[in-house]
């Protein structure tokens, strides 16, 4: 199966695992599959079976075992240890026909073997984050105008006016999560002074709603995703936590498998721009 194996680190230093025969020769990676579950139960007193506590997946370990041929390889390996540091980050792309992706840890350990035959090696890289992420996003809009500017431009053999927008009289949001349920960005931008913006799912009637105004220009990002769930307030360049402006009742809503339908409530609508940020995530690629 052809594939592509790039590691780069937090400087966008970049070392690709599967270039020519003569350079790294990626034989097996593992971690690709999804990671293992840990599943905690108990037993009832003077009862048949168990009862579950909790269960959770561990993190990810991606384990890539390869080989050096040709000539340079003392200098090739030396180019590899500046890319891949143990404990440090470590941003690893994997690309085939059908997938195109990523996911980020840390190195555990690079090691290669350097008085054989044959020189071989392999790096270890622990990640906390348990998903491979498409490497491209999609997003759906909101916005009371939405632009329509077309050309030509009105001339005297073609005098129909051009349009520059829209009105929306729609405010359904609908977007694809064609990888596992996860969390996603909102963005919510103030055109003019507004009141507790709200986003519904149109199919669960769960809700997330920012209490208080909102002024001109402001801009409010949420993310969604477990393990970074934040509420920030840009305010003319600076930026404050107002996770507590989040209204009791409010669920950190997340997209299912398949299409989501999302719709907004609030005092001054015409005066949002909204915009949903979903990037694909996959338990195994």
């Amino acid at each position: 199966m052809f594939f592509k194996l790039i590691l780069e680190n937090a400087n966008g230093d970049r070392v690709d695992m599967t270039t020519t025969a003569n350079q790294y020769m990626t034989s097996k990676v593992e971690g690709l599959s999804p990671p293992p579950g840990t599943i905690s139960t108990s037993s009832y007193a003077g009862m048949d079976g168990s009862y579950l506590n909790n269960a959770f997946i561990e993190k990810r370990n991606v384990v890539i075992s390869f080989e050096m041929r040709g000539i340079g390889v003392e200098k090739r390996r030396h180019q590899l240890y500046k890319v891949v540091k143990p404990s440090r980050f470590i941003k690893v792309y994997y690309k085939t026909a059908g997938i195109d992706v990523f996911t980020t840890g840390y190195v555990e350990t690079c090691e290669v073997q350097n008085f054989e035959m044959l020189t071989t090696g392999q790096i270890s890289i622990l990640c906390p984050d348990i998903y491979w992420y498409s490497t491209e996003s999609v997003m759906a809009y909101y916005s009371q105008i939405t632009g329509a500017f077309t050309f030509p431009f009105p001339t005297e053999s073609n005098p129909e006016p051009f349009v520059l927008g829209k009105y929306n009289t729609n405010n359904v949001m609908e977007i694809i999560n064609d990888g596992d349920e996860t969390g996603f960005t909102l963005e919510i931008e103030a055109l003019e002074d507004v009141r507790s913006p709200t986003l519904y799912n149109a199919d669960t009637d769960e809700y997330l709603q920012i209490t208080g105004d909102l002024q001109a220009r402001d801009i409010v990002t949420i993310t969604t995703k477990t393990g970074n769930k934040t509420v920030t307030l840009d305010r003319g360049g600076v930026k404050t936590n107002i996770i507590n402006r989040l209204v009791s009742g409010s669920t950190w809503l997340t997209l299912r498998e398949g299409k989501n339908r999302f719709y907004l409530r609030g005092t001054g609508l015409t005066k949002l721009r909204v915009k949903i940020i979903h990037t694909n995530a996959y338990l195994g690629v």
